[in-house]
């Protein structure tokens, strides 16, 4: 099974807009961000067979040091699965798998809960795991371990030649039709090529140190049915000394010792090292002020501070650690990498309440402590939280509990129950506050709008709404109407993304009347469904729909040939984490199939629908595009050229064989567009939004580069496909 083609059911594209007098908090996908940012990422699939066991890396994360983690549910192609495949270290997060000798086939989803600085949090899908059959016997990769060291992979301007392995057949036995690097949460810093070379990718400095276990996908007959997992591969040894240390939090706070207090401990979390781990040692190298009574566990770097200590309050101590490992013998200094500050008194918790609430459906609310509590160093947390309010409502630092505009909550009564905890708090007995949360009808609530499509897919509401007018039809020939569950009246309004200069919408309706769509292109709008609008409890969503105007085009190298390409679905939606491979296009006019070509050429633009990325071509300032194609050369090793096809290109790509460093291209074979996967992010931040680009056709077996002018195709990027 392969996990890119997976037909992903359409999700209607919530946006909600909101006029009203509430304070509300920011919210990505469907967990709850506090005033933290606290967001977390797991990778998007991990591929796995029937014998492999392991551990999924620990997620990376956005905000305050995430703790307390859970498997709050586990499906298996989207039906809920039980079993105990998956355990869950509740420190880092790390996922390991085992008992998968007689796990089903197919694509187990885990959505993930925990806590960071006081709130709980809950992710659904947070990573996949693609269950695949074995390979078969008579394929190996030689040599398989290679050694690299850290500073010749991250540095893109490196001379030095990274080692490589090639995977190998009993050719009387097995042959292999596609080589593929199986998914993971380190898959994407590694590359295999379509004669089964496998590198290391250079130039990305997101790499950590250490050992990778490379597992292979591979092809190894005509169909998907022949599709199939090589375990444990190649083993990656990627070498440094101890490159940096991070405590978080890196400040923590001790109550001196007093007849009032009595003994009093501290203990910090363990902390992150970037850097091999073999033989790793720490060690205080310096304290200011000076003092013996701060010490360091030399296998874990856990800071502590014991009971009898004599530290007095107003003193700060800042902690300089000394890092060994097997690369470095003498060992790294991080200087004030920690702060200890010991104080006189730490509050203890008092007068911990909250009053009871009226909220509206989908509408923001907040919540605060009663006026009159008291408690310092406090950390909060949910308890039992009722699944309706996971991920609808955040719990921050300082006890405020808050609900984002749209929110999913269903209508009905719900009690709440928030720990407080301190230095002087007992977790035998801890200060807990509850109270009841009311969710009333909102009149103007409603889940979706669909225009559907003419295409004839279905059901309709799994494809985005787009709509094909056909080759010699007017614009006018299509102009549809939404249909929606909205139980109020609804008004919409229609914005221009690419292509549809005077394009209108019918404010009550929603009917679109089609302006101007060039021939061969496409139109992208976003319309804006609105309910109770000008009221406190309006209610907005945000669907994007799209056109195509089909048209035949006539061959640059012979004029008889009217050449139509049609992809149906033309909107590709794929997860840019993933990747993944269009469906086929037909192909109409061309007398012999087996010289027509086809490649991306030019006029790339993509637009930008939610996130901070720029909108704009390669060459605009600061655009999306331009970071991609500044990635692109630095992993090649060349200068930017914002004018170049080659990061889309095939046949830009072909003499150094590197399609895999490309953000997308066309199979030259099929003209799927596949999406390379991790290639489509800047800043941590993957695309949420359209990418339109030109695309070339020859039919006499050449590069299309001058080739027929068309834009058959536009790619959707959302994380949540």
């Amino acid at each position: 099974m392969d996990h890119i083609n997976i037909k992903m059911k359409w999700k209607q594209y919530l946006i909600i807009l909101w006029v009203s007098l509430f304070v509300t908090t920011a919210c990505e996908k469907t967990e709850v961000v506090d005033s933290t940012d606290f967001t977390l990422y797991y990778t998007g699939m991990t591929d796995i067979g029937p014998s492999m066991t392991g551990v999924i890396n620990p997620p990376s994360y956005i905000g305050a040091a995430p703790t307390d983690f859970k498997i709050a549910h586990v499906t298996l192609d989207d039906v809920t699965h039980s079993g105990n495949n998956f355990e869950i270290d509740s420190e880092t997060g790390s996922i390991s798998i085992k008992e998968t000798s007689d796990m089903p086939v197919g694509v187990y989803k885990l959505t993930i809960s925990c806590s960071s600085n006081g709130t709980r949090y809950e992710f659904k899908d947070a990573l996949a795991i693609n269950m695949m059959k074995p390979v078969p016997d008579g394929i190996t990769v030689t040599p398989n371990k290679l050694t690299v060291s850290w500073a010749d992979v991250v540095d893109a301007s490196s001379p030095i030649e990274l080692p490589t392995a090639q995977v190998t057949t009993d050719d009387d036995h097995v042959s292999i039709t596609k080589y593929e690097i199986a998914r993971s949460d380190f898959s994407k810093y590694f590359a295999i090529s379509s004669s089964g070379l496998i590198s290391i990718v250079r130039g990305d400095a997101s790499l950590s140190p250490g050992k990778y276990v490379l597992a292979l996908k591979l092809t190894t007959g005509a169909s998907k049915e022949d599709e199939g997992i090589f375990e444990n591969a190649i083993e990656i040894d990627v070498t440094s000394e101890p490159l940096a240390l991070t405590y978080t939090p890196a400040q923590g706070k001790l109550e001196e010792e007093s007849e009032f207090s009595g003994k009093t401990t501290f203990r910090s979390n363990t902390p992150a090292l970037k850097g091999s781990t073999e033989g790793v040692q720490y060690a205080i190298k310096n304290i200011l002020p000076a003092t013996d009574k701060i010490t360091i566990n030399p296998q874990t770097g856990v800071i502590s501070v014991a009971e009898n200590h004599g530290l007095t309050a107003g003193q700060k101590y800042t902690v300089t650690v000394n890092v060994k490992n097997a690369y470095a013998a003498e060992g790294i200094d991080f200087e004030d990498v920690f702060e200890l500050d010991v104080v006189e008194y730490i509050e203890p918790i008092a007068n911990f309440t909250y009053q009871n609430v009226d909220a509206i459906q989908a509408v923001a609310f907040d919540i605060s402590l009663d006026d009159d509590f008291k408690g310092d160093e406090v950390r909060f947390e949910f308890l039992d939280l009722p699944s309706p309010l996971q991920g609808n409502i955040t719990l921050d630092h300082v006890g405020n509990i808050s609900s984002p505009k749209g929110n999913t909550i269903p209508i009905g009564n719900y009690t709440i129950k928030v720990k407080a905890t301190n230095p002087k708090s007992e977790e035998a007995n801890p200060t807990i506050a509850s109270f009841t949360l009311t969710v009333r009808a909102n009149p103007n609530y409603f889940t979706y709008v669909r225009y559907g499509n003419n295409l004839g897919l279905s059901p309709a509401e799994n494809y985005a709404n787009q709509f094909r007018i056909a080759v010699g039809a007017p614009l006018s020939s299509v102009s549809p109407t939404p249909t929606t569950d909205a139980k109020v009246s609804v008004t919409y309004e229609i914005q221009g993304i690419h292509q549809g200069s005077g394009t209108t919408i019918d404010i009550n309706t929603g009917k679109i009347t089609l302006g101007n769509i060039a021939a061969r292109n496409c139109g992208v709008f976003m319309v804006t469904a609105t309910a109770g609008k000008g009221t406190p409890s309006e209610y907005s969503i945000q669907t994007p729909v799209f056109f195509h105007n089909s048209e035949a085009l006539a061959s640059p190298s012979n004029a008889s040939e009217m050449v139509v390409v049609e992809y149906s679905p033309f909107v590709f939606q794929v997860n840019p984490g993933a990747g993944g491979r269009s469906i086929q296009p037909n192909i109409n006019g061309v007398n012999n199939m087996s010289r027509f070509t086809l490649d991306y050429r030019r006029n790339f633009n993509y637009y930008n629908f939610f996130g901070t990325h720029g909108s704009g071509q390669p060459n605009g300032a600061n655009t999306f595009l331009q970071n991609l194609w500044n990635t692109y050369a630095q992993n090649r090793g060349i200068n930017p050229n914002y004018g170049s096809r080659d990061p889309l290109s095939y046949f830009g790509n072909v003499s150094s064989n590197t399609h895999h460093q490309t953000l997308a291209y066309i199979d030259p074979n099929t003209f799927q567009v596949i999406v390379n996967p991790n290639k489509w992010t800047y800043n941590g931040e993957t695309a949420n939004g359209v990418m339109v680009g030109q695309v070339t056709f020859e039919t006499n077996g050449n590069d299309p580069a001058s080739g027929g002018q068309i834009f058959p195709i536009v790619l959707w990027f959302d994380s949540k496909f």
